[in-house]
């Protein structure tokens, strides 16, 4: 009887191959930044918004280890979903030199790994694929390798981290646990205490201890076997890291004219942009931050990345999400494109909308508050309630002598 089929059958393909798919070895990597495995997971843990800290949503980690070393990298948190932004912003945080503060104290904690890749392994999800990881991973002279479809004990190192980092995850207020069995009864979104700057603090912190911790498969701690192996010059240094962040952004073609680069219906400009007119390619390659969409970087035909704002400098930032929306209201509502001025107005207007209805939900949470604070508190006496009209004519209410006093000076 083929084993590999009856446990296919009983529980399903994913656990047969980790049973039966061969396993050739190990994989050898000797120096530090060799090899980065890159990963993404959400996080087993509710968090509350900054604001009214009101429960919102469970956060995405983005996650990059070294080999070699076990060390974490780098590592990016967000409420959005796995995108190029989110693995463009892990590598900005790889190749820095970090410090982590520890809450309440003057103290800070070093994080001295950094440095650029010689290769990063990877799953086959969008984002590593899309066009802007792709050439930008070409432009730093960084290697890319796709795990095999199924082949999860490819990622294993940073599967292995992801599971640590869990771990740890759930002893915070808020989590969901491994499993519905392990959470019994736990309302996670109502014991949601921490946001997502709180978590992002814990989490740095969390892998600060990692770094000191022996690591079984090392016999040394990871930030150890960085120093031993000469993880601080083991690979290449980034000078410039602003220009590295903004190589692994998203990118579209556009033209340069007179009045500068258009993009999603906003003008650019940059006093460089004056001599390029009219020279060069027909089209430009432009990235941009999907968060912030006030400045643009232009790659112009000799290699330089040349930073243009916009043309209007009144203009308020907004983000791709805001972009896309008022465009979307725009052709619902008028059809066509939607010009400069009317796009920012209709951002500003969904702006204002968005807050009324938080002050208005907060204002009915406030109400709500009052009201149970009202009644749970002790009744007060009233002494004007208990005032009634006396029945002169009733024999049966006590008497009380008086005294009666002259006054010449008063008038009867």
């Amino acid at each position: 009887m083929d084993q590999r089929k009856v446990i296919s059958k009983r529980h399903g393909a994913d656990v047969a191959g980790q049973l039966f798919a061969a396993r050739p070895g190990k994989l050898d990597v000797p120096d530090p930044l060799d090899v980065v495995q890159i990963d993404h997971t959400k996080a087993d843990v509710f968090l509350v918004d900054h604001i009214d800290r009101q429960p919102l949503a469970r956060p995405n980690l983005t996650m990059a280890i070294d080999v070699t070393t076990r060390v974490v990298l780098g590592v990016y948190v967000s409420f959005d979903a796995p995108s190029v932004l989110s693995v463009a912003l892990c590598l900005d945080h790889c190749v820095r030199r970090k410090t982590v503060h520890v809450p309440g104290t003057l103290e800070e904690l070093t994080w001295p790994t950094a440095g650029i890749p010689k290769a990063v392994h990877v799953d086959n999800a969008q984002e590593f694929r899309s066009r802007a990881f792709k050439s930008a991973c070409e432009d730093w002279g960084i290697d890319v390798s796709y795990r095999p479809k199924g082949g999860k004990h490819y990622g294993g190192h940073i599967e292995r981290l992801i599971g640590t980092t869990m771990g740890s995850v759930h002893v915070l207020p808020g989590t969901t646990h491994s499993s519905p069995k392990d959470k019994g009864d736990y309302n996670s979104e109502q014991n949601a205490t921490l946001t997502l700057a709180e978590f992002e603090d814990w989490l740095h912190l969390e892998i600060c201890r990692y770094h000191n911790t022996p690591h079984r498969a090392l016999g040394r701690t990871p930030l150890a076997a960085w120093s031993d192996l000469g993880g601080d010059t083991a690979g290449r240094q980034v000078v410039d890291v602003d220009a590295f962040r903004s190589s692994f952004m998203p990118f579209e073609w556009r033209k340069l004219g007179r009045t500068g680069i258009t993009l999603f219906e906003v003008r650019y400009w940059n006093d460089a942009f004056a001599s390029l007119i009219g020279r060069g390619k027909e089209k430009a390659q432009v990235r941009f931050d999907p968060r912030n969409l006030s400045k643009i970087w232009v790659q112009v035909d000799d290699g330089r990345m040349i930073e243009a704002r916009y043309r209007n400098l009144s203009h308020p930032e907004i983000s791709l999400w805001e972009s896309r929306r008022a465009r979307k209201e725009w052709k619902e509502k008028h059809g066509g494109r939607i010009h400069e001025k009317a796009l920012f107005d209709m951002v500003d207007a969904q702006r204002r909308l968005a807050e009324a209805a938080r002050q208005k939900t907060k204002a009915a949470r406030l109400g709500k508050e009052r009201d149970a604070r009202l009644s749970k508190a002790p009744k007060q006496r009233d002494p004007s309630r208990e005032m009634f009209a006396i029945d002169t004519g009733n024999p049966d209410l006590p008497t009380y002598p008086i005294d009666e006093f002259h006054d010449p000076k008063r008038k009867n």
